[in-house]
C-alpha cells in the first residue's frame, strides 16, 4: 500500500516498477498550463517525470521523496499522481505573545514541517513581543524578536515555499502596551475596565482609543514591523475591543453605534496600510456582529472569519462575507489552549466545518491558529493532529477522514515505530469526552487546576464523582503507554517530557477537584506544585526563551488559583 500526505487527488497504479539507480533524477517541465500549485508525476519502468509550475515541482518532489523513502529497500511502483491545491491559502498562525516565545531553532524546525505539509502561509501573532525600537519599555521582558531574526525567518519561509505574513494586532488587545505609563494615554479606559460577559476585570487599558491620535502612533510602528518582511499582506487583528465605549469613545458610541465607530476606526487603519503597500487582513468578529455593515468595508480588505467550536455559524458568517464579494479566510483552530491534553475532536470537526464551508462560498483560503491564552501550558506536540488534518483537508478537502492522522504522524512527524506516541496524543484528546464535560474554549482539567474556588465550583456543576475518577484512571493509563513511546525524530525524548507534563498537570487539576467536591475546601498541593514547577521550567527553555516563563509558571506555582 501507497502512503503518501496529504492524500493526492488522483494516483493511479500504471503497473511495473522503477529501479532507482543511485539518486532520483527527475526530468522537470515547467509549465502554467496546470492549475496553480498544481503538478502531474509520472513514475515509469525508464524514467520519472514532473510537470508543474515551481510549487507545483516542489510538492511533487515531496511526494517522490516520500515514495523512496517507503520503498526504500524494494522497486517504487510505477505510477500517475495528478494533483492539485482545493484552497490558494493554507495557513498556519502561532500565538507568539501569550508568554511563550519560541526559540529560532524551533521555528525553523516548524517552518520545514509546514512546508512539508503544503502550508504556503505563516503567520506570527505579535502584540508585544517585536523589538520595536524606542519601546524597550513595552517588550524588554518578554524576549521579543529581532528585526534580523523576523528577516531570518522570512527567508527560511521563502526556501521552503511560504510566505510569511505580518501580524501585529493594532486595537484590541492592546494591553501589553497599555498597562505602561507612557502609554496609558493611548486606552480607551486607561484606569482599566470590567466586562460582564466574558467575564473580565482589569487595572488597566486593553483596546486604544479610535481616534487620530492612535493612527498616528501606530503608523511609524507599522512602517518598523512591515520592512522585515517581503510579504505585501499585514494582519492589523483589529479583534476584541473588549471595553470600547465605555471610556474614551462613550459618548461616540452613544451617538452612531458601537459598530459604526468600530467601522470608523478600521477605515482610518486601512487607509494608513494602504499608504504603506500592503494589504489588509483583519479579524472579522466585530464587524460581523452587524453583517448589514460588511458592503461598507473597504473593499481591498481580507476579512479573516474566526472560529474555535465544532458548531461555529462558519455557514452563516461565510455567506454574509462572500455575499459582499471579499477574498477572504476562514480561521479554525487547533483547541490546545486553556488545556493541558487538548480538545481533539472539537478540533477536528471545526477544521472540517471551517473549510467544507470555505469551498462551499468561495473562500480564498484557510489560516489555522494556535493560540497561547492564560500563561501557554498545552504542550507543544498537541498542535500535530490539528496541523496535519488542516493541512490534508485543505490540499485535498474531499478527504475528510481523521483515520490514518495517527500513522501519518508516527510517520512523518515523530519516525514512531512503536506508534505510540500519536496514540498518547490521541488519547490525552480525548479526555474531555470521556468526563461528559465539554466547555468552551477550554478543558476541565486546566479550569479545576487554575481556577478560584468559585470558578471550580462552577466549572464542577453537578459532574458525578464516578466521572472525574473515569478521567483520572484515563490519564494515568495514558501516562503508561508513553514510557514506551520510540519516537526516533531529534527531539523525541522532549515531546515525551512535554506530554508527561501536561498529563502530571490534568491529573493534578482532577484531585483538586476531586477534594473539593468531597470536601467543599480547596486541597494543599504546594509540594507537588512546586516540583512539577520545576519541571515546567526545565521543559519550557528546550523551545522557548525566557520570556513570559514566570509568568506562566505563576499559574502552577499558586496554590489559591489564577482564572476568575
Amino acid at each position: 500500500m501507497i502512503h503518501l500526505f496529504p492524500p493526492p487527488k488522483q494516483l493511479k497504479l500504471s503497473g511495473g516498477e522503477h529501479c532507482p539507480q543511485g539518486e532520483l533524477n527527475p526530468v522537470i517541465e515547467r509549465t502554467a498550463s496546470l492549475p496553480k500549485e498544481g503538478y502531474i508525476l509520472e513514475i515509469t519502468p525508464d524514467s520519472i517525470f514532473i510537470k508543474g509550475d515551481d510549487r507545483g515541482i516542489l510538492y511533487a518532489k515531496q511526494h517522490l521523496a516520500q515514495l523512496a523513502e517507503q520503498f526504500t529497500d524494494i522497486h517504487i511502483p510505477c505510477c500517475i499522481i495528478k494533483d492539485e491545491p482545493s484552497l490558494e491559502i493554507r495557513g498556519f498562525m502561532l500565538d507568539v505573545s501569550r508568554c511563550k516565545v519560541p526559540k529560532m531553532h524551533s521555528l525553523r524546525a516548524l517552518i520545514v514541517l509546514l512546508g512539508k505539509l503544503r502550508y504556503n502561509q505563516f503567520q506570527l501573532y505579535i502584540e508585544h513581543t517585536f523589538a520595536f525600537q524606542d519601546h524597550e519599555t513595552v517588550s524588554k521582558d518578554a524576549s521579543p524578536f529581532t528585526p534580523v531574526e523576523i528577516q531570518e525567518l522570512d527567508e527560511h519561509c521563502l526556501e521552503h515555499g511560504i510566505e510569511l505574513v505580518p501580524n501585529f494586532n493594532s486595537f484590541g488587545h492592546f494591553e501589553r502596551w497599555l498597562r505602561h505609563e507612557p502609554y496609558k494615554h493611548l486606552a480607551e479606559c486607561p484606569e482599566g475596565f470590567r466586562r460582564e460577559v466574558p467575564l473580565i476585570i482589569r487595572d488597566h487599558g486593553g483596546t486604544l482609543k479610535p481616534n487620530q491620535e492612535s493612527i498616528d502612533f501606530l503608523k511609524p510602528l507599522h512602517e518598523e514591523f512591515l520592512t522585515n518582511f517581503t510579504s505585501r499582506q499585514f494582519n492589523v487583528g483589529l479583534d476584541e475591543p473588549w471595553e470600547l465605549g465605555q471610556g474614551w469613545s462613550k459618548d461616540l458610541v452613544a451617538e452612531k453605534g458601537k459598530h459604526v465607530v468600530y467601522l470608523d476606526f478600521l477605515k482610518k487603519i486601512h487607509e494608513s496600510v494602504r499608504q504603506q503597500g500592503h494589504k489588509m487582513l483583519f479579524w472579522s468578529d466585530i464587524i460581523l456582529e452587524k453583517p448589514e455593515l460588511v458592503s461598507q468595508l473597504p473593499q481591498d480588505v481580507m476579512p479573516v472569519i474566526w472560529g474555535y467550536e465544532a458548531d461555529h455559524p462558519f455557514p452563516e458568517q461565510c455567506a454574509d462575507v462572500a455575499r459582499s464579494g471579499y477574498k477572504y479566510l476562514v480561521a479554525p483552530g487547533t483547541s490546545t489552549w486553556n488545556s493541558f491534553n487538548g480538545r481533539l475532536s472539537n478540533a477536528l470537526e471545526n477544521i472540517h466545518s471551517a473549510i467544507e464551508n470555505a469551498m462551499a462560498h468561495g473562500a480564498k483560503g484557510s489560516l489555522l491558529t494556535s493560540w497561547g491564552d492564560n500563561g501557554n501550558h498545552q504542550p507543544w506536540p498537541l498542535l500535530h493532529p490539528a496541523l496535519f488534518y488542516h493541512a490534508q483537508v485543505a490540499w485535498n478537502h474531499k478527504r475528510t477522514s481523521a483515520t490514518h492522522i495517527p500513522d501519518m504522524l508516527d510517520r512523518y512527524r515523530y519516525k514512531d515505530p512503536s506508534g505510540i506516541l500519536s496514540k498518547v496524543i490521541f488519547s490525552m484528546g480525548n479526555n474531555d469526552v470521556l468526563m461528559e464535560k465539554p466547555l468552551i474554549n477550554t478543558s476541565p482539567s486546566f479550569q479545576f487546576l487554575f481556577g478560584t474556588k468559585e470558578k471550580l465550583s462552577k466549572t464542577l456543576g453537578d459532574l458525578e464523582p464516578r466521572l472525574l475518577k473515569r478521567a483520572a484512571k484515563h490519564f494515568k493509563e495514558t501516562r503508561g503507554w508513553l514510557e514506551d513511546a520510540a519516537p526516533t525524530c531529534s527531539d523525541g525524548d522532549w515531546l515525551k517530557q512535554e506530554l508527561r507534563m501536561g498529563l502530571d498537570l490534568g491529573l493534578l487539576g482532577i484531585e483538586r477537584a476531586q477534594h473539593f467536591q468531597e470536601t467543599g475546601n480547596l486541597p494543599d498541593q504546594s509540594n507537588a506544585r512546586l516540583d512539577l514547577a520545576e519541571k515546567f521550567f526545565h521543559i519550557w527553555q528546550f523551545r522557548a526563551r525566557q520570556g513570559g516563563l514566570d509568568e506562566s509558571l505563576s499559574y502552577i506555582r499558586d496554590n489559591a488559583g489564577k482564572l476568575i
